[in-house]
């Protein structure tokens, strides 16, 4: 799964056990995704992409794995640039 440099980044900057590249499929919790990191990744990503994460979308599902909230904010992107 491919996503932007800038979502590359912003989850770097807010899971704290991340060493590298994030991949797809692994669990953002075994990253240090924690409560008060997830605020602060929705903050970011909502602050850097000009996006609002819909309170429908809050829910651990989205938080699961990269590519999980990778589809959520794509979608919010997409439907930003249109």
């Amino acid at each position: 799964m491919t996503w932007s440099p800038e979502f590359e980044k912003i989850l770097q900057r807010n899971l704290p056990l991340s060493r590298g590249p994030v991949l797809a499929d692994v669990s953002l919790s075994a990253l240090g995704l924690d409560s008060l990191a997830t605020v602060s990744l929705v903050m970011d990503l909502e602050d850097n992409l000009n996006i609002s994460i819909p309170d429908s979308s809050l829910i651990p599902e989205t938080f699961e794995t990269a590519a999980a909230l990778w589809r959520v904010v794509a979608d919010l992107v997409e439907g930003s640039v249109t």
